[in-house]
């Protein structure tokens, strides 16, 4: 839908509450019609194109027409969905044991900038780290395997590097027959360099047939490729048990498949690292129904906590939620006085809830607001602070152009 400059959902997206989508460049190339799709397959530069390159089983009899995928795709006609296929693609050299993805051709064709992106800039860190390493896997008493702290782990570090090893389509399931998706599970398992990486998993779904099924229920995040969700599994950050209150978060990098898991806090030795399997801020009741699919209950010190300290928490996360819906409210009454105000509230509870990762969107908003409201001397504040929380949490480096170019998107 196309808006106006000024009209309400531009003025959302002004002020950082709503994020555009932007298309692959091989989406906006084909879109403007620059893409030479008549030259054969093996002609077709992606890197000079910046062009689609289907690729399934009738189009592959070399491997120079199947790269850099290291095996042919295997693909499969969904008969409940008329023309749609899907395949397994795999790449068993990227990150750390290989990855295989089992998508629709045209979003295989699509993404394949990902596999270009090793993540090493987000995961340099990691190489020649004095420290050496930070965790070790070991038994949990009542939950099986989790991570544990070797060594003092300080705020803001980096423990963990990991890339994803499956991504799944997540309309497959619907789209094929069981038998059908299983055996292609099956050849995006094998064909990985270890398959044990995901085989020995743990396994909870009781909704289950297949052991890769399972697995994928289990321990798998949503990721969004090409505009369609997929199930995504990270065999290393599968290991990292639930915790409510979390002493580390995941942090995902958005142009490739590599993710980090990072210390929200100081963490001693011994003391078992934890993540959140469910979205920072819900309340009790929220996380116990979210987390069925797992199949446990959480016991974290927040969710045994007394009946006090439980109440007050919800009380303030569920006042994050509200005041949330009434920042929006007042954007859309150009009320940009009570925006502030009410946004200023939100983040004192966020801190009161050590809720550290939505900080820097908050800070962001807070400078957004400023600007639209002429007081750009406050915005330029808030907007270096929301730089700098990304900075401290790895997701940036700090560089002096960085200011400049987020007020760019301001005007």
């Amino acid at each position: 839908m196309k808006t106006r400059a000024g009209s309400f959902p531009g003025f959302l997206c002004t002020v950082g509450l709503l994020v555009p989508r932007v298309a692959s460049h091989s989406h906006i190339s084909a879109a403007i019609g620059q893409c030479s799709l008549n030259l054969p397959a093996a002609l077709q530069s992606q890197a000079q194109l910046g062009c689609p390159h289907l690729v399934d089983e009738k189009t592959t009899d070399r491997p120079v027409e199947w790269s850099p995928w290291t095996h042919p795709p295997e693909c499969v006609h969904s008969i409940k969905s008329p023309g749609a296929s899907y395949c397994v693609y795999s790449n068993s050299q990227h990150g750390n044991g290989g990855v295989s993805i089992i998508t629709r051709p045209e979003t295989a064709a699509s993404t394949l900038e990902i596999l270009n992106d090793s993540g090493y800039t987000h995961l340099k860190h990691f190489v020649n780290n004095s420290a050496g390493p930070a965790y070790k896997v070991a038994d949990i008493p009542g939950k099986g395997k989790g991570v544990v702290a070797t060594r003092h782990i300080k705020r803001a570090e980096a423990i963990m590097a990991d890339w994803a090893a499956l991504v799944v389509d997540m309309d497959l399931p619907t789209s094929l027959l069981r038998t059908e998706g299983y055996k292609l599970f099956h050849r995006a398992v094998d064909q990985l360099a270890d398959p044990d990486r995901v085989l020995q998993l743990a396994r909870s779904s009781a909704f289950s047939g297949d052991i890769v099924e399972d697995i994928l229920r289990t321990n798998s995040f949503s990721y969004t490729l090409a505009d369609y969700s997929h199930m995504t599994l990270y065999p290393d950050v599968s290991r990292v048990n639930h915790a409510c209150r979390p002493n580390s978060f995941i942090r995902f990098t958005p142009s490739s498949l590599a993710v980090s898991v990072v210390a929200l806090r100081d963490i001693e030795p011994g003391e078992e690292i934890t993540i959140t399997y469910v979205p920072l801020g819900k309340a009790k009741e929220e996380r116990k129904t979210a987390l069925k699919k797992w199949g446990f209950e959480c016991t974290c010190s927040l969710c045994t906590a007394s009946k006090t300290e439980i109440a007050v928490s919800d009380y303030r996360r569920e006042k994050i939620k509200e005041l949330r819906k009434e920042v929006m409210n007042a954007v859309g009454l150009w009320d940009g006085t009570r925006a502030v105000k009410l946004t200023h509230e939100v983040l004192e509870l966020m801190k009161a809830e050590d809720l550290a990762p939505l900080y820097s969107s908050q800070y962001e908003i807070m400078a957004r607001l400023y600007w639209k409201a002429g007081d750009k001397t406050t915005a330029t504040k808030y907007a270096q602070m929301s730089l700098d929380t990304l900075v401290d949490q790895g997701y940036l480096e700090d560089t002096p152009d960085a200011l400049p170019i987020l007020l760019q998107t301001f005007d």
